[in-house]
C-alpha cells in the first residue's frame, strides 16, 4: 500500500512539473513574438533556476522514497543500474555534436510551416558516426573493463544480499545483467544489443526533439526546457527495451524505478550543472 502511494506521488509530482514546463514553454513562444532577446534571456534564466531547484528536490525525494520503501542500498543499486543502462545514450548524444558536420539530414528543405525540418546542425555524420565512432566504442570499452573487474565487483552485491541490505535488488542476476550483460558469452550479445539500440535510440530521439523545436519556432541553441533532455533519453529507453520481447528472461527492459529515475536524473544533471556554471560565471546563459 505504502509502495503504491509513494510511487504514485513521485509520478504525480513529475507530471505536474512537466505540465508546468510545457505550459511555460508555450507561453514563452507566444511572448517571443513581441519580446526582445534581453527579456527572453531574463525569463529563461529565471525558469532555469526554478527548474534546477525543482529537480534537486525531486532527486532528493526519489532517494527518500526508495530508501523508506526498500533500503538506501537499493537506491545506490538503482543509481548504478540506471547509469549503466543509459551511458551509451549519453555518450552518443555528445558524440553527435563532436562529429556532426557535413550535409544536413533535411537537405535544407522546409516544412509547410515555412521552417526548416530539422536545421543545419542535424547531419548524417552526427546521426551515423556519433554513436558508431564514439558512443558504441566507449561504452563497449567500459563493458570490457567491468568484465575484467567482475570477480571483484560481484563480491559486493553477494555479501550485501547475504546481510539483507537489499530488498528490491537482492538477486545477483540484476547486477550481472547491468554490469556485464549476463553469463558469458550470451551476456556479450545482450550488452552489444543494449549498447547499439540505446546509442541509436538517443540519436533518433535527439532528431525528434529538434523536429518539434522547429515546429514551435524555437531556434537552434535556445532552450526547450525538459524536452531537450527527455527527447533522447525517452527514445533510448524505448529502443533498448524492445529486445526484452524477443529474449524474455535473458534480456531485461528497465523497470519502472529505473525509468522514473532516468526521467528525473537526465534533466537534473543538465539543468543543475548549467545553472551552477552560470551562477559562478562559467557560462553566459544557464542552458
Amino acid at each position: 500500500m505504502i509502495y503504491y502511494l509513494a510511487l504514485n506521488l513521485t509520478i504525480f509530482n513529475l507530471n505536474k512539473l512537466l505540465f508546468y514546463v510545457i505550459s511555460l514553454t508555450a507561453h514563452l513562444i507566444n511572448m517571443s513574438k513581441t519580446d526582445n532577446d534581453e527579456i527572453l534571456i531574463k525569463r529563461n534564466t529565471k525558469i532555469a533556476k526554478i527548474l534546477a531547484l525543482s529537480f534537486a528536490c525531486l532527486f532528493i525525494m526519489n532517494f527518500i522514497v526508495i530508501s523508506l520503501i526498500f533500503t538506501w542500498a537499493d537506491w545506490i543499486a538503482l543509481l548504478i543500474f540506471s547509469l549503466l543502462f543509459i551511458t551509451p545514450g549519453y555518450i552518443s548524444n555528445a558524440g553527435m555534436v563532436i562529429v556532426g558536420r557535413g550535409k544536413p539530414i533535411d537537405g535544407g528543405k522546409f516544412c509547410k510551416d515555412g521552417r526548416r525540418i530539422l536545421g543545419d546542425h542535424k547531419t548524417w555524420r552526427g546521426l551515423i558516426f556519433g554513436p558508431l565512432y564514439i558512443g558504441i566504442p566507449i561504452s563497449f570499452g567500459i563493458y570490457l573493463l567491468f568484465l575484467a573487474l567482475w570477480p571483484a565487483i560481484e563480491v559486493i552485491p553477494v555479501s550485501g544480499a547475504a546481510e539483507g541490505i537489499y530488498k528490491l535488488y537482492s538477486d545477483i542476476f540484476y547486477y550481472k545483467y547491468y554490469f556485464i550483460g549476463g553469463e558469458f558469452p550470451i551476456g556479450l550479445l545482450m550488452i552489444l544489443i543494449r549498447i547499439i539500440l540505446c546509442s541509436y535510440g538517443a540519436a533518433i530521439g535527439d532528431l525528434i526533439g529538434s523536429f518539434f523545436k522547429r515546429r514551435l519556432n524555437i531556434q537552434s541553441g535556445a532552450p526547450f526546457w525538459i524536452i531537450d533532455q527527455l527527447d533522447f533519453v525517452s527514445i533510448a529507453i524505448l529502443f533498448a527495451s524492445i529486445p526484452a520481447l524477443i529474449f524474455p528472461g535473458t534480456y531485461l527492459a528497465p523497470d519502472i524505478f529505473i525509468i522514473i529515475f532516468l526521467l528525473i536524473l537526465t534533466p537534473s544533471v543538465s539543468i543543475i550543472a548549467n545553472t551552477v556554471a552560470y551562477i559562478v560565471g562559467l557560462k553566459n546563459v544557464p542552458w
